[in-house]
């Protein structure tokens, strides 16, 4: 009885561990993989989306370079963060198989998409192109 008492109360104790590691205080997380679709093609701006996971660490050494180019094209520029472990549905949709993996979306269309690290020029080079084929079509 005394070990079945234990091994419970380490399950609960395991339990909470992961809960508060997940910091959703053990709440599932939604896949909302629909409404960032939207947000993809509704957008009148270029589309920056950088599929990521927490457990990636090229994926966290490439978050703080993202966030530089987030407030550079700030306005210019809709930028976007795809969990793969939660957006299954825009994952799947983009077969993503490895990461980080970055897409430059442009008038409902990808004009370029990387797979792993980055420099900043390289993705600065991609938004600068997608921004030039938006201006160009908005002046026609």
């Amino acid at each position: 009885m005394k070990t079945i008492l234990m091994t419970v109360a380490m399950l609960l104790f395991c339990a909470q561990i992961a809960c508060a590691q997940s910091g959703d205080g053990g709440k599932s997380k939604v896949d909302d993989s629909q409404a960032i679709a939207d947000r993809i093609v509704e957008s009148q701006i270029p589309v920056f989306i950088d599929f990521w996971a927490g457990w990636c660490m090229a994926c966290r050494m490439q978050e703080p370079l993202i966030a530089e180019l987030e407030k550079e094209y700030k306005g210019r520029v809709m930028f976007v963060r795809a969990d793969v472990d939660i957006h299954k549905g825009l994952t799947r949709y983009f077969n993503i198989t490895a990461m980080p993996s970055v897409f430059v979306i442009e008038d409902k269309t990808v004009r370029s998409s990387f797979v792993g690290m980055k420099d900043k020029p390289t993705y600065r080079d991609a938004i600068n192109k997608a921004l030039a084929m938006s201006n160009e079509r908005k002046s026609k």
